[in-house]
């Protein structure tokens, strides 16, 4: 499932590429008028099927949502490259279970300049 009645994920969406390194908004709908103030979400790797902690994801398991917000920002951790989802596992406290669509993170390659790094990145 990608969504439920609360929250679904508008990014990333299913094939996005994320880049190690690199800071992009998660962002999500809700169908509710109320917004979230608080989710704890995790990132997800597809193919070991476990949780990557938060320092090596770059995403706080515990996030605070700004009023009247429906995005955050995360910087990819030093993850292995391959497919992932991120994972809401609890909403203002109570407990979901609300999973984004399949996405892939790359590796940036260390032979790049600077201004070609921007550029992947943004």
């Amino acid at each position: 499932a990608t969504s439920n009645d609360l929250l679904s994920f508008t990014v990333p969406k299913k094939g996005d590429e994320v880049y190690i390194g690199c800071t992009y908004k998660i962002s999500w709908k809700s169908s509710t008028t109320t917004t979230a103030n608080s989710l704890e979400m995790s990132l997800f790797d597809v193919d070991t099927r476990e949780v990557v902690g938060p320092i090596a994801s770059g995403l706080l398991k515990e996030n605070k949502i700004k009023s009247n917000s429906q995005n955050l920002d995360w910087k990819v951790g030093v993850v292995w490259p391959g497919e992932y989802y991120i994972l809401i596992s609890k909403i203002d406290g109570a407990d979901t279970e609300i999973k984004s669509e399949v996405f892939t993170v790359k590796k940036i390659s260390k032979d790049i300049s600077a201004a070609e790094r921007e550029k992947i990145c943004d």
